[in-house]
């Protein structure tokens, strides 16, 4: 990216933007936006070419602006879908997970998702200061994790050790299988369970 900070290869422009298709960083809506101003390459004689969508796109959503460049967004997209009906506890670490992925804070991710684990135990009865495996047998035992989901709980522990104990970093995948099962964990324990509520 260093030559866009060259006047030579690039130019700012905000006439007649070609439009770009994306997810809004911000508001997670699947837009198609030509406001906002382009980033033009400069051909030999000097003219600014808006042959790409790339540079700077208004959300004609929430109004926010997003940076694409070459496969590259500013703020990215948060991985994996808002829950519904969760405590703002829960809900504040859950989030702040799916914006470490936006980053690319992959281990942080692992990380925030084992914190997450525990804050669902303590808020189904746990008690609080308690070791990490604590709270895994809690959820198992008390029935708040599928018996086939047994598995995907216990990656998270695995993951989370590594993480916490030794020099390793985390990968994107990684990172989305745990987002994809605190979703599940979150969904079933509190969305569903709203819902049916409506229902009655």
């Amino acid at each position: 990216m260093s030559d866009l900070y060259y006047e030579t290869s690039y130019r700012w422009n905000s006439e007649e933007i070609m439009e770009a298709t994306y997810k809004c960083g911000y508001c997670g809506s699947k837009i198609t936006s030509d406001e906002g101003m382009y980033l033009g390459e400069l051909s030999s004689y000097g003219q600014n070419n808006n042959s790409l969508p790339q540079g700077v796109f208004i959300c004609t959503n929430c109004k926010l602006p997003s940076f694409i460049y070459n496969g590259i967004q500013v703020p990215g997209i948060n991985f994996g879908n808002s829950v519904n009906n969760i405590p703002d506890n829960v809900n504040s670490v859950y989030e702040e997970a799916r914006k470490s992925f936006s980053v690319g804070a992959y281990t942080g991710v692992i990380l925030l998702c084992r914190k997450l684990l525990m804050h669902v135990g303590v808020n189904f009865g746990a008690e609080e200061n308690k070791n990490f495996v604590y709270y895994v047998n809690y959820l198992k035992d008390n029935h708040y994790v599928s018996q086939n989901s047994g598995e995907w709980i216990d990656s998270i522990r695995k993951f989370g050790n590594v993480a916490t104990h030794q020099i390793v970093v985390n990968t994107k995948e990684d990172a989305e299988k745990m987002i994809k099962f605190c979703e599940m964990l979150l969904k079933m324990n509190y969305e569903y369970p709203a819902l049916m509520n409506e229902e009655n």
